[in-house]
């Protein structure tokens, strides 16, 4: 099985905007939050010619990278997973905002959608 590739920034922007809907305590790999991003960051995966593998975006890995934006966060008063890369702190940086994280994340969404659409024509 090959490694699964780096998080991304589209990818980063949806996991940001989901730890910040539910901050500091996201929700965890049983939910129904966190299988709706890993369907769908699987689906762009599969709309950008990925060959996924069982874990590639998986609700766990999901839920994990979660996880790492903990390590950031003030409000949460343990340290969360160190794991991830600079990436994760560039977009929690940018993102505080939270109306500017949303507009990001729809645009993102729509390209997904976009992209996957024209998977069937």
């Amino acid at each position: 099985m090959t490694k699964n590739p780096n998080w991304n920034y589209p990818e980063l922007v949806l996991a940001l905007e989901l730890y910040m809907l539910h901050r500091p305590n996201p929700p965890g790999k049983n939910s129904r939050e966190v299988k709706i991003l890993s369907n769908l960051l699987r689906l762009n995966g599969l709309a950008d010619r990925i060959k996924l593998n069982k874990t590639f975006r998986n609700v766990n890995g999901v839920a994990m990278k979660l996880q790492n934006f903990r390590r950031f966060d003030e409000m949460f008063k343990g340290k969360g997973l160190r794991a991830g890369g600079g990436l994760e702190r560039d977009i929690w940086d940018r993102f505080q905002n939270f109306k500017k994280l949303q507009k990001a994340s729809d645009t993102i969404r729509r390209n997904i959608e976009t992209k996957v659409e024209s998977l069937n024509d």
